[in-house]
């Protein structure tokens, strides 16, 4: 008697190879059988066809605070996602002790433009260290299985309070945020996440305290995860953290390290091809260096007093009360100073004044609805207006209140697909939980398989399955995850491959505090299944009292079977 038989699916085992028609069985969380499979099930379901599939294993979200108040990580299972990994660019919220509480979550809403009253709201302090935190999850239990990076942030906030974003650690303070990541992996961290992204700016506008960091830290670290036979280091990158960088820290720390995020920029169209040839030739020495790249556009919807984008862009305030932000926009000198430094373009940047990829989104005026759904450049051209006076005076007619949509990375489809064809590029920068007000790319294995696969035919099914599946899962050492092959655990979904994909963004209220997000749907997706126990039928989440997912501490172990250089 099993648990559960799904039959007449065509059966992807996420390891590549070509899908096969039959039923699969479950059995105490476990796949128990893949074939024809005769016995009887307390759940029977028929595919009538579609394809059965590994749940998609998410490297890269920031559900940290959100599962402490939504044990469904909301929307990823309805988006296929059944593993989320946390605690990336090193934010989080562990470890905290009521000293550095408010100043974490300062931190979070602006650096990951989350809303700081939903945070107050609903983050649930019921831990200081990590493995408390580790505990509160578990208490709380997840829809989805859930992973932890150690925060790099929020260690040397633990330890230097708000001095770390503004200078090295000493010595003694090194030796503190050495000994939180040691507590972090003892209690079951993935590894260590980091920043040193110029575009990371934390409360005040001040670095995120990752940036601070010098050389001796980061090697310090590294040196901890030498010891451990488990463990993966995640860094977002600024533009002197080069694979170099990288590849000496790997070599001290002989652990995955993964390379963020590689992406096509416009201003500068050779840069993703440069590091991931940079990779490709690390790895061939026996570095194990990888990358984290999209396979959809990174689009980041906002208003002209949250313009998270631009906020990197001389002089463009960092903040503002609406009215003193309407008299700046409005001042000619304003504009001819933000005009010059756009004029003036910088890879570091992820807006240089390209119109064509800001579009108007939503307008508040029924005056302005043909501008609907327009670039700022389209509109500009057919007004014989300067695009910055176009997008300035549109939002101070509305009062700010003009959706904006800006497409800052990946937007040639010809740049993005060496990516997200080379083995050593992992697809995921969804950044799920964050930014919930500007984007949400938690479905981008849904968009990838309508896209990339049944549109552009860049990947066929089963190597585009592997690629956010088994890949992922064998980097990040995640066990038995990631395949449906008897003994593996029973994370799946159900979809239509003639359909699959994302809807439209859509705008919801549903965070604590009354919060505002965005939101898709995956159009196609009939099923989410996490151990074995469904979690969305295709129209809504499926309600359990607890969530069935695991809190993932144990990885595979045993050092890596690659051959480092001497």
């Amino acid at each position: 008697m099993y648990d559960l038989i799904i039959r007449n699916a065509r059966i992807a085992d996420g390891l590549g190879h070509p899908l096969v028609e039959g039923d699969l069985a479950v059995k105490d969380a476990r796949v128990a059988a893949v074939g024809r499979i005769t016995g009887d099930a307390a759940s029977i379901v028929d595919a009538e066809g579609l394809v059965l599939a590994p749940g998609v294993v998410d490297v890269h979200t920031h559900y940290d605070a959100q599962l402490t108040w939504d044990m469904t990580a909301s929307p990823s299972p309805a988006l296929g996602v059944t593993t989320v990994v946390l605690g990336n660019c090193g934010f989080g919220i562990a470890p905290a002790s009521p000293a550095v509480r408010d100043l974490l979550l300062a931190n979070l809403s602006e650096v990951e433009a989350m809303s700081l009253s939903a945070l107050k709201a609903g983050v649930a302090w019921e831990f200081e260290s990590f493995g408390e935190y580790l505990d509160v999850l578990r208490r709380r239990t997840s829809y989805p299985n859930v992973a932890v990076l150690a925060s790099h942030t929020v260690m040397r906030t633990a330890v230097m309070g708000p001095a770390a974003s503004e200078r090295p650690a000493n010595p003694a303070e090194r030796a503190a945020i050495v000994a939180l990541f040691r507590d972090a992996m003892d209690a079951g961290a993935v590894g260590l996440g980091s920043s040193t992204s110029e575009n990371h700016r934390g409360a005040g506008g001040l670095p995120v305290a990752s940036r601070l960091a010098d050389e001796a830290e980061f090697a310090a670290l590294a040196q901890v995860q030498a010891t451990y036979d488990h463990g993966v280091f995640m860094a977002t990158c600024g533009h002197h953290t080069t694979v170099e960088v990288l590849a000496q820290l790997a070599q001290v720390s002989r652990r995955p390290t993964l390379y963020a995020a590689l992406v096509d920029y416009p201003a500068e169209p050779d840069r993703a091809r440069r590091i991931m040839a940079g990779l490709d030739d690390a790895r061939a020495q026996g570095i194990p260096l990888y990358g984290q790249t999209s396979c959809q556009p990174v689009s980041l919807a906002f208003t002209l007093d949250g313009a998270f984008i631009l906020k990197t862009i001389a002089p463009w305030p960092a903040d503002g009360d609406r009215e003193s932000l309407k008299r700046i926009f409005a001042d000619p000198g304003f504009r001819a100073a933000l005009r010059a430094t756009l004029a003036r373009p910088d890879p570091r940047r992820v807006f240089n004044g390209d119109w064509r990829h800001m579009e108007v989104t939503s307008v508040a005026s029924p005056a302005h609805a043909s501008y609907d759904g327009r670039t700022i450049a389209a509109i500009a051209g057919e007004e014989g207006r300067d695009p910055l006076d176009v997008f300035l005076d549109l939002g101070l007619e509305e009062n700010l209140a003009t959706l904006f949509t800006g497409r800052i990375l990946n937007v040639d489809e010809a740049g993005v697909e060496p990516q997200l064809k080379n083995d050593g590029v992992l697809i995921s920068l969804s950044d799920a939980g964050a930014h919930n007000t500007f984007l949400c790319d938690a479905g981008y294995a849904m968009h990838l398989y309508g896209r990339w696969v049944r549109e552009r035919r860049a990947l066929d099914l089963p190597t585009a399955i592997r690629k956010v599946t088994s890949d992922p899962a064998r980097v990040y050492g995640l066990i038995d995850r990631g395949r449906l092959t008897p003994g593996a655990f029973a994370d799946m979904i159900l979809f239509d491959p003639d359909t699959i994909g994302i809807s439209p963004l859509e705008r919801v209220r549903d965070l604590p505090a009354g919060g505002e997000r965005l939101i898709r749907r995956a159009p196609g997706l009939a099923g989410t299944w996490v151990n074995g126990v469904q979690v969305f039928d295709g129209r809504d989440y499926v309600r359990h009292a607890r969530g069935p997912g695991h809190v993932l501490t144990r990885f595979v172990s045993g050092r890596p079977k690659w051959a480092m250089p001497a």
